[in-house]
């Protein structure tokens, strides 16, 4: 699996892991807010995951981190389509 990534979305550093998640969560994206504002940027990507599951959380989890004022029926649904896309694309994981 591949190690952690940093990347910058909306011009702020962002880790991006992949790892084992408890429960039924595919990913996870974790932004500051009013309650918690020095809380790391992060976003968790269950590493158990298909590669045609991975790209649709990655898809997910990067849209909440691009719209955090989103909802989550929009995200999930825009993550789908984008995701679907770039599938029949051909859009890959590398086999590693």
């Amino acid at each position: 699996m591949p190690s952690d990534h940093h990347f910058k979305i909306g011009g702020l550093r962002w880790l991006w892991r992949y790892t084992r998640l408890k429960g039924q969560a595919a990913g996870w994206a974790y932004l500051p807010d009013h309650k918690n504002p020095k809380l790391e940027r992060k976003v968790l990507i269950d590493s158990r995951l298909t590669r045609r599951q991975r790209l649709e959380t990655e898809c997910h989890e990067a849209l909440h981190c691009c719209f955090p004022q989103m909802s989550e029926e929009t995200i999930t649904q825009a993550g789908a389509d984008l995701s679907r896309i770039l599938w029949a694309l051909g859009y890959r994981l590398k086999e590693e």
